[in-house]
Formats: structure tokens, C-alpha cells, sequence
């Protein structure tokens, strides 16, 4: 048997053994076959690691039907028209961000026209995902990471089934979160290596600064400066500024957390090249075992992310090219992928790891 961490990618597993807080209360026996939900009240337990079975479910031999050549076509051109609207959108997003000094900025207005389009297809259509992480280059990361995070914050508002004031709330504030690093060093805020201790202290500035801000923008609300505030606070209190901890951090400010850091994984940056959706949606949920994140809004999110990329082509850790055939609902972040003719389960190759998605 195996001891291994807590977290999403057990689901399916079968435990070795009974699982028991620290306190002694019993809350798994063994032989139960996990699910997300089991594996996320151990993690709400601080159950750190727990012993499972070795042997893995057999490769799937049935798969959904692929689609047809007209259908391929259609999503294709729906995809192409999401990806125009997006450069637009992210023009725009340049535009306004570039006006913003310490004495004046936009009004809620002027962004909110900026996103709405983009929020109204990811609400309506997710496609515009499949080509979003397959884009190269760290240029106008600030922009393109303001317009990703108030598109997936307000995609993850619906999937928790939040009213549709507060989807379009959460939408406007992950797009304004990153507002206050307008006023942050240029030298700082696109310096290519790690930042020195001093360095990163005026960075974690933004988030006041941006707070500041949109207190003195026209139409803007409390709810909305507070994500801009909060969004790098973390239930454990190692967030910054104010290291506030779990129901002191509103909803809405952990939801852009979990957006943030998902975007931030997914993008190339001038230190760092991007990962795939996968390996984030793994790390998203070993943020959330640290008791980091949140772990109902990172099971929600990740199960549903990762199911969108069937069909698209990825680069594996190995350096091969494959296609993702197949999303495990017990295990999405390891579905089964295609090299050629021969296919393989992740969940039983757990060494290998989709890198990035490839266009």
C-alpha cells in the first residue's frame, strides 16, 4: 500500500485502512472506494496523507462518439469568433488600464463595457477556453491576466450557483483586481528574475493601492474594492495585507483567490512559462489541503475546468504530443490521452503530466 498526500487526485482510490482525526473520531473505513466529496472532508479534517490501495481501475475501452466533420467545423468558427472578441476585449482593457493614475481612473462603466462581451460567451459558451492556455508569449500579461480572472471568476460564481447580481458582481471585481499594480515599478512589476525581499514588499502594495483606486472610481462599490484588497489573503492567515483567516475572507475575494491563482499557473510570464490547466487544477487543489483555498470552490472549479479540454492537443512532460481523449470523472486532472495509436491513462502513468495545451 501506498501513504500518499491528500488531495483530488485519489479519487477512485480504494483506502487501505480506517482514517481517524487527530482527535481520535472516526471518519473513513477501510475499503471505501474515495470520492471528491469524502476527499474533501478529510481535507476540511487536516487529514494530510492516507494509505491506499496500488492497483488502478483498468483504461476505459469505451469513449464518447467524436464529432462529426460539420460539427468540428462549427465549433471551430464559434471559437474564432470568441478568440476576436477576446483580442478586442484585451485592447481595450490596455487602453483603460494605460489612463489610470493615482489621481484618476475610468468608471465602472467604461470596464464593465470593456469584459461584458467576453463573460456573457464564457457564461454561455466555454470554447473560448480551449484556444485561452494554448496562447504563447508573456506581452501585456497584466492586461490579459485582469481579462482571464474576471472571465473565470464570474464562471465559477455560476458554477456555486451564486445569484446572477453577484456572477456579475464577482465578473467586474476579478477584472479590477489587479488595478493597483498600474502604481507598482515598472522595473519591479516586469523584472524577468525572482524578486529581492524589499522588492516584493512594494509589490504586495498593489493591493492597497488598488483598493485605493476604485474607492475613487465612479460607480464603483465597497464589495468590489474589497477583492482588489483581499484576493492574496488565504484561509490559513498567510495571505497579505491583513492575514485575515477563513470566514473573515468574503466569498467573493476567495473566489477571485482561486481564479487568480489558476490564471497565474495557466500564462506565460516574463520569469516563468506557462503550465497546462491540469497540472494547475492539481495545484489548485494542494493549495487547498494547506488549507489555503478554498476547497469547495477548488473541487468545484477544477472538476468542471479540466473537463473542457476533451479533444484538445497537449504536450505531456515527456516531450510527446498527444490528445486528450478522455476526462476520468473519479480523476479528471489524469485523463486518458492519445499518442499516435496507442493510448494511455494518466491516472496509471503517474509520473507523466500534461505540460501545456498546445494550438
Amino acid at each position: 500500500m501506498a501513504l500518499l498526500p491528500t488531495d483530488f487526485s485519489l479519487a477512485g482510490r480504494t483506502l487501505e485502512e480506517d482514517v481517524y482525526t487527530g482527535n481520535g473520531t472516526f471518519l473513513l473505513a477501510k475499503g471505501t472506494c474515495l470520492t471528491p466529496d469524502q476527499l474533501d472532508s478529510l481535507v476540511k479534517h487536516r487529514i494530510g496523507a492516507i494509505r491506499v490501495c496500488d492497483a488502478f481501475e483498468d483504461v476505459r475501452t469505451s469513449f464518447p462518439p467524436k464529432d462529426s466533420v460539420a460539427e468540428q467545423m462549427e465549433r471551430f468558427a464559434m471559437e474564432r469568433e470568441s478568440m476576436a472578441h477576446y483580442v478586442s476585449a484585451m485592447a481595450r482593457t490596455k487602453a483603460l488600464f494605460d489612463k489610470v493614475t493615482e489621481d484618476s481612473i475610468p468608471s465602472l462603466e467604461e470596464f464593465t463595457d470593456a469584459v461584458i462581451p467576453v463573460v456573457k460567451e464564457v457564461l454561455q459558451e466555454t470554447g473560448i477556453f480551449r484556444f485561452l492556455y494554448a496562447l504563447e508569449g508573456s506581452e501585456n500579461y497584466t492586461y490579459r491576466h485582469s481579462l482571464n480572472v474576471g472571465m473565470l471568476s464570474a464562471l465559477i460564481a455560476k458554477l456555486l450557483c451564486l445569484p446572477d447580481e453577484e456572477i456579475s458582481l464577482v465578473g467586474q471585481a476579478g477584472f479590477l483586481h489587479d488595478v493597483g499594480k498600474v502604481l507598482i515599478p515598472a522595473d519591479i512589476l516586469l523584472k524577468p528574475g525572482r524578486l529581492t525581499e524589499d522588492e516584493y514588499e512594494q509589490m504586495k502594495f498593489h493591493t492597497v493601492f488598488g483598493y485605493e483606486l476604485i474607492h475613487r472610481m465612479e460607480g464603483a462599490t465597497e464589495a468590489i474594492a474589497q477583492c482588489a484588497l483581499l484576493h492574496h489573503e488565504r484561509l490559513n492567515g498567510t495571505g497579505y495585507p491583513l492575514g485575515l483567516t477563513e470566514s473573515d475572507i468574503p466569498l467573493l475575494c476567495q473566489i477571485i483567490a482561486v481564479a487568480d491563482t489558476f490564471d497565474a499557473i495557466c500564462s506565460d510570464r516574463v520569469y516563468k512559462e506557462r503550465t497546462s490547466p491540469f497540472v494547475a487544477a492539481q495545484l489548485l487543489w494542494r493549495a487547498a489541503c494547506d488549507g489555503l483555498l478554498n476547497a469547495d470552490i477548488v473541487t468545484r472549479f477544477a472538476h468542471y475546468i479540466v473537463s473542457l479540454y476533451a479533444g484538445s492537443k497537449a504536450l505531456l512532460n515527456t516531450g510527446d504530443e498527444v490528445e486528450v481523449i478522455f476526462i476520468f470523472k473519479d480523476e479528471p486532472m489524469r485523463p486518458l490521452v492519445r499518442k499516435g495509436e496507442d493510448f494511455y491513462d494518466l491516472r496509471s502513468h503517474r509520473i507523466w503530466d500534461i505540460e501545456k495545451m498546445i494550438g
